[in-house]
């Protein structure tokens, strides 16, 4: 097998960084822990096409500013506790800032989790769809007009189902049980963040 045969998404990987991650109410999530694991799932971009890079640009560069932030902080602080620290600050509309960055690396988690659920509920769907369909339910309500139209360019060019299951590492009988077993993990974090984020004001209902 060549490199370009190998799979390139590592769904154990994925999987175990997750497990790591305990959810509490409040936000209180593990930051080191939360943002290893959004490492691990964030590689899945690159099985779902080019046109889909800036929101892997974007997911990177939110889980840089966080990872910068965490320096400020004793070990094993939790992410509800980051976030209040800029509300305190009243810093939370800046860039750079861990609510800023949190916020909307929360939202593209939570398209990339629709995804994943329209793709694996929805058998024959392909991905174009499904990212239209997830984008609809998450992200564009946080977009202006010409985010939107670059949007929906960027998933006219998403690979078929088919070959995105094989950069997944395999036919799909093979994949979407090893999605079903991760997005629940990370699925579970985003449903504390966003309750989170709005008890804060942060977020829209």
């Amino acid at each position: 097998r060549s490199m370009a045969d190998e799979p390139k998404f590592d769904t154990a990987n994925c999987l175990s960084k997750w497990e790591l991650v305990t959810v509490a109410e409040k936000g209180a999530i593990p930051a080191a822990e939360f943002l290893d694991a959004c490492d691990a799932i964030i590689s899945i971009f690159d099985c779902l096409g080019s046109g889909l890079g800036m929101v892997k640009k974007d997911m990177v560069g939110n889980v840089t500013h966080i990872r910068n932030n965490l320096s400020a902080f004793p070990p094993g602080v939790t992410l509800d506790v980051m976030v209040q620290k800029d509300i305190d600050d009243k810093v939370t509309q800046k860039d750079g800032t861990t609510a800023m960055s949190l916020l909307w690396l929360k939202r593209a988690l939570q398209f990339l989790e629709q995804l994943l659920a329209q793709l694996t509920e929805n058998k024959g769907m392909e991905v174009a769809d499904a990212g239209r369909a997830a984008y609809a339910n998450t992200l564009t309500q946080h977009h202006n007009f010409a985010v939107r139209q670059i949007f929906k360019v960027a998933m006219s060019a998403a690979p078929y189902r088919v070959d995105f299951m094989a950069k997944m590492g395999g036919p799909e009988e093979e994949i979407l049980p090893k999605i079903a077993l991760f997005t629940p993990k990370f699925a579970a974090s985003l449903v504390v963040l966003e309750e989170y984020f709005v008890a804060q004001g942060l977020e829209k209902k």
